[in-house]
């Protein structure tokens, strides 16, 4: 199933629009911000190998920026321990595809490469720790030398560096990914999965909508062990499946993550050798949990009550419902009653 799921990770960022939310939410350039889908071209990477055996965790798009080309290596790192020697890795990686392109004639002006993003997309839950620069794995070389070694540096994109409610704000399809893998709750899942059906809605985003809802079953699946879920579903029949099966699936998940909580609470206290410390450590983990998860049912229960009534919710008014605090939530409530629009609930008096 593990494989099944990261299959399901790498066909995710076969769509352009995937990658455009990769740069554009995750990438601190000016110019990855207002990027178009169709300026993206998928590159074949399977001359990219390790003694002779192809990769397949890796991405290769060119991007069109202006009049040039910009090549995007993205490699994606799903092993639980972070590899030392991934700058090493990508001078290897980042070389063969110049030499490539050289092969292959496409150059830039005046016969030059043309410049390369490289970026490693960590999926592990730990927290990733190889240095980012080959020359922080290189001893110090005598005088002179310095300028004859070789150098490389990538951009990390660390799932696990970025909370949930940071990732809340962002109307961005990466960061609704993210948000699902760190979902610890069945309303949180459910109010990402209605976002994703709102920004997604359009013919033009079939195949899009199918990569993500295969990924979501099958996570669904590793989490939910005692329920069969079908795989040949759309993103909206999986939407409704989860609304339809809202209270039986939350109280499976809620009780998963409580006996998970209770195991990482006891870890803690047994580290810090205190018996008083892990039971304050499990009560205050607890408490903040039942608060966390009553916000988010009431975040879900506010968008599916809109959206029975007015339809589809548009991307801003989704993105604001997954985001707000239990004071908002409230009062919109309140302006629930005697509205005719959406205007009248999320447009101040």
């Amino acid at each position: 199933m593990a494989d099944d799921h990261d299959t399901g990770y790498k066909q995710l960022f076969s769509h352009p629009e995937m990658v455009r939310d990769l740069l554009s939410g995750f990438v601190p350039y000016a110019w990855a911000k207002q990027l178009d889908v169709s300026a993206f071209e998928r590159v074949n990477a399977s001359y990219v190998s390790d003694n002779g055996q192809q990769r397949h965790d890796d991405m290769v798009w060119k991007l069109r920026l202006g009049d040039e080309w910009i090549y995007l290596y993205i490699l994606l790192e799903f092993q639980a321990r972070t590899d030392p020697w991934m700058a090493l890795r990508m001078q290897v990686y980042v070389g063969l595809l110049c030499q490539d392109l050289v092969r292959r004639r496409e150059l830039g002006p005046q016969g030059k490469l043309p410049p390369v993003l490289p970026i490693v997309l960590h999926h592990g839950v730990a927290a990733w720790s190889a240095s980012t620069d080959l020359a922080d794995l290189l001893l110090t070389p005598p005088p002179g030398l310095a300028p004859l070694q070789p150098g490389q540096r990538y951009l990390l994109i660390d799932r696990s560096r970025y909370d949930s409610a940071s990732l809340a704000t962002q109307a961005n399809l990466v960061a609704a990914l993210f948000r699902l893998e760190h979902s610890r709750n069945w309303q949180d899942i459910h109010s990402v999965v209605a976002s994703l059906v709102a920004w997604l809605h359009e013919d033009e985003h079939a195949s899009l909508r199918t990569s993500l809802a295969r990924w979501i079953v099958v996570r669904l699946r590793r989490q939910l062990k005692n329920t069969k879920i079908p795989v040949s579903i759309d993103l909206p029949e999986v939407h409704a499946m989860i609304t339809q099966e809202f209270e039986t699936w939350a109280d499976e998940l809620e009780y998963n993550g409580l006996q998970k909580g209770l195991r990482q609470g006891r870890q803690e206290g047994l580290e810090q050798g205190l018996e008083r410390g892990l039971e304050q450590g499990l009560e205050r983990g607890l408490e903040r949990g039942r608060q966390e998860g009553q916000l988010q049912a009431e975040r879900a229960r506010l968008h599916l009550l809109l959206q029975k009534r007015f339809g589809n919710l548009p991307l801003d008014i989704a993105t604001q419902i997954a985001a707000a605090q239990r004071a908002q939530i409230e009062q919109w409530f309140d302006r629930l009653f005697d509205a005719h629009s959406l205007d009248d609930i999320f447009v101040a008096p």
